[in-house]
């Protein structure tokens, strides 16, 4: 199962929750991660969301990829493609 499997008014209090447990935790720098397929590292086949404090450059979700200057007409042609189908 994946984030779009789930129908919109099953999703309202996803964000509210997640915002509740940052508040609760005390933490001030920290990632929301949730995983949609193999290839994105979705281990389990249910929808769940990962709350990762990150105390310091060290500890915590470490994010790296290639970073690449994007091009501008390809992203607002990408941009109007997904707007067309919302």
């Amino acid at each position: 199962m994946k984030l779009t499997d789930i129908p919109d008014d099953q999703l309202n209090e996803i964000l509210p929750v997640a915002k509740k447990i940052a508040a609760a935790s005390g933490t001030e720098n920290y990632n929301i991660l949730q995983n949609n397929g193999r290839l994105a590292h979705q281990e389990v086949d249910h929808v769940h969301f990962h709350f990762i404090p990150k105390p310091n450059e060290k500890e915590g979700l470490g994010i790296s990829w290639p970073q690449t200057q994007g091009n501008q007409d390809r992203l607002k042609k990408l941009r109007e493609e997904i707007m067309a189908k919302m």
